[in-house]
């Protein structure tokens, strides 16, 4: 197969007796738009090793890591996820160790053979010391074409000793074996097929739970998510301006966006997110252009909320560039931002 009949891919491969620290940051530095990720300073340095492999299958991501040798802790809070955008569930399974994950204020164990999914516009974290998993990433509307099924997958543990549990991640098992012989054309077929799977060999599951789990997305809040992002210099770009272009109440407005921080914050964050990458980015604008660029009144006001937001002066930024002081050399921080642009993709989709 030539190079050309391959599918995009990105590897990271920490191990021990190698620079063990810089090794991990590119590893965090991978997933970050994902997770914040966290290594504590490996006890055993014989047993350490983090390496995640990513392949991009077009409308979907896949992931693949191993870590052990330490504690890893990765955590979504509300403010990465209105900092990000990424409105994508996650379908995983673990093939082995466990990991100790907190969705919806509940403790839950995941071990080996379960298979278990999250969305990423909802908050969780999780700590492992130890595991090797397969992730597929999927745009939401390859799943139920119901928001509220969608919103109850959020947290969902199937457990190994079930069939769904053993077809679903079987299934993910013979994606990963043949990933290097899947060509860029096939995969989009590959994933609806995968994604059909996963949504026939769940919906039976969701009954209960779908009950349970108030519907907070849809064409609605994508709908002004786009906006928010197409009309970030509006100075009076607030509730008030998005409920007369919408037609909401301020009580509606608010329960869309209460699961990311509230709509105030949301379109906050994007606008320093925005500001940030034209920062790191363009050159020829000063620093009071972006500022207005971004929605921002005045220079005072934007590097205040700055600094609080991302721990650094807009100037420290623009003397780093990209995405901020970070010892990854320029090979490694393209080889970074290629996954964070595949994960922009598909879920632009």
């Amino acid at each position: 197969m030539s190079p050309a009949d391959k599918l995009p891919s990105n590897s990271v491969a920490a191990r021990a007796g190698a620079d063990v620290r810089h090794a991990s940051h590119l590893f965090a530095e991978t997933l970050d738009p994902v997770f914040r990720t966290t290594l504590l300073t490996p006890e055993r340095l014989d047993g350490f090793r983090a390496d995640l492999s990513t392949f991009f299958l077009g409308p979907a991501l896949f992931f693949a890591a191993d870590m052990a040798g330490t504690t890893y802790t990765f955590s979504r809070d509300l403010r990465r996820i209105a900092r990000t955008g990424l409105d994508l569930i996650l379908v995983q399974v673990t093939l082995d160790g466990s990991d100790i994950r907190t969705v919806n204020g509940e403790i839950m164990r995941v071990e080996a053979g379960d298979i278990s999914m999250f969305d990423l516009s909802r908050p969780m974290q999780a700590e492992t010391q130890g595991c090797r998993n397969l992730t597929l990433v999927l745009p939401r509307h390859m799943l139920f074409s119901k928001d509220v099924q969608n919103d109850a997958l959020h947290g969902l543990v199937l457990k190994r000793s079930t069939s769904t549990a053993r077809l679903i991640g079987s299934h993910l098992r013979t994606l990963f074996d043949d990933i290097c012989d899947i060509t860029p054309a096939e995969a989009p077929a590959i994933v609806t097929a995968t994604a059909n799977l996963v949504t026939n060999l769940v919906g039976t599951q969701l009954n209960d739970r779908s009950q349970r789990s108030p519907t907070v997305r849809g064409a609605v809040i994508m709908e002004i998510r786009r906006y928010i992002e197409q009309h970030m210099a509006l100075q009076d770009l607030g509730p008030d301006h998005l409920c007369k272009m919408f037609g909401l109440s301020r009580a509606s407005l608010y329960r869309l966006f209460e699961p990311v921080g509230g709509v105030t914050d949301y379109i906050r964050t994007r606008r320093l997110r925005a500001a940030f990458d034209m920062l790191a980015n363009d050159s020829k604008r000063t620093v009071g252009e972006i500022a207005y660029a971004s929605g921002f009144p005045d220079i005072s006001t934007f590097s205040r909320a700055f600094r609080h937001q991302f721990g650094m002066s807009p100037s420290e930024v623009r003397e780093t560039g990209d995405r901020g002081p970070r010892t990854l050399n320029a090979a490694e921080r393209q080889a970074a931002a290629s996954v964070h642009e595949w994960l922009r993709m598909i879920g632009s989709l």
